[in-house]
């Protein structure tokens, strides 16, 4: 019988859904640097953040734990975000949502997405995958 009863706990651990046991990651969020171009004139002339305090990566944590994407502002001086998903392979947008202090939003379909944090001092953008 306690045979039996290790079997079903061996066998219930390893057939979870693989949700149930992905781990929380990180994802790198980098500047987007704005350029302040006319048509005609050589971007590289004009690079600079936008605004006087521009948006940094350390002003959010983006993380992905399974399928569930979560954004938390660190940055109290950050009023609102923006928060856009889009799917790299179609091209469509999963999440466009603005938010205060944290986003928590599941991701539907396994695929790499493009995570982009847009606020009024610059926007950060960042790569993710869901299994």
């Amino acid at each position: 019988m306690r045979d039996k009863f290790i079997t079903f706990i061996f066998i219930a651990f390893f057939a979870m859904p693989a949700v149930l046991l992905a781990e929380e990651t990180e994802i790198q969020l980098t500047e987007v640097i704005v350029m302040g171009v006319l048509p005609g004139d050589n971007p590289l002339d004009d690079c600079e953040p936008v605004g006087e305090n521009p948006t940094r990566p350390r002003d959010f944590r983006a993380t992905i734990n399974g399928n569930s994407l979560t954004i938390l502002k660190q940055e109290e001086a950050i009023p609102f975000a923006q928060a856009v998903v889009v799917n790299a392979a179609t091209g469509s947008v999963v999440v466009n949502e603005q938010f205060t202090n944290s986003l928590s939003r599941p991701i539907a379909n396994a695929g790499v997405y493009v995570l982009r944090i847009a606020t009024a001092g610059g926007d950060l953008v960042g790569q993710f995958r869901v299994e």
